[in-house]
């Protein structure tokens, strides 16, 4: 006659595991707790010698601790910062609304940064036009200022591509362009006028064609 047997399903499985493994870290450290504690009761006699039982107890007593001080700082988190935080999993991570707000935040600081950072290459362009008869650089090299100024704000340390040959009294042209290493959709586009423009990659493309 076949024995009988019992067949657990896949998640029963991963929580019986879960349930031996803190079984065994318990008992581990009940284990740890008595050995540590006896080891100074030699030492300082005053101190009584613990059983095993007793080791247990105590490593309960700090897991309730510890979880009501764990539980404390839960709460005050969603006191502090309300319906910011979801559940997700076993831990709890920012609900979309406030990562999306931080990563929109983020994306209009850095492009206001990419902005500043091209009116500064503006202002160091109109001077050296001033000084060399309404004639820009013929090329980066020959630019009467520093090299940093060509050097795009980020980590990549990009470089602004450049269209020379151009003149500032000649018909309006696209002088300074941001290269595409922001993931964006957009790039800025610095003309002979002094106007900066925000426009799509391909608009870009369109407008640089032949540059």
């Amino acid at each position: 006659m076949p024995s009988a047997s019992i067949d657990l399903t896949e998640i029963a499985q991963l929580r019986l595991q879960s349930i031996s493994f803190f079984l065994l870290l318990f008992l581990l450290s009940a284990w740890g707790l008595k050995k540590l504690w006896n080891m100074l009761a030699r030492d300082f006699p005053k101190l009584p010698v613990i059983t095993f039982k007793t080791a247990l107890a105590g490593t309960f007593l700090w897991g309730l601790m510890f979880l009501f001080v764990l539980t404390m700082i839960s709460g005050a988190r969603e006191l502090l910062t309300p319906g910011a935080w979801e559940k997700d999993g076993r831990t709890y991570r920012l609900t979309d609304s406030e990562s999306e707000q931080e990563t929109k935040a983020a994306a209009e600081a850095l492009l206001k940064e990419r902005r500043s950072k091209l009116a500064e290459l503006r202002s160091a362009l109109f001077m050296h036009v001033a000084t060399h008869d309404g004639n820009y650089p013929a090329k980066i090299e020959d630019a009467s200022f520093a090299d940093e100024f060509w050097i795009q704000p980020g980590d990549l340390n990009a470089r602004y591509g450049y269209v020379p040959g151009e003149k500032k009294r000649d018909k309006v042209q696209p002088l300074v362009f941001e290269q595409a290493v922001y993931g964006d959709d957009q790039q800025l586009i610095l003309f002979t006028d002094g106007a900066i423009k925000q426009v799509s990659p391909k608009e870009a493309r369109e407008t640089l064609d032949g540059k």
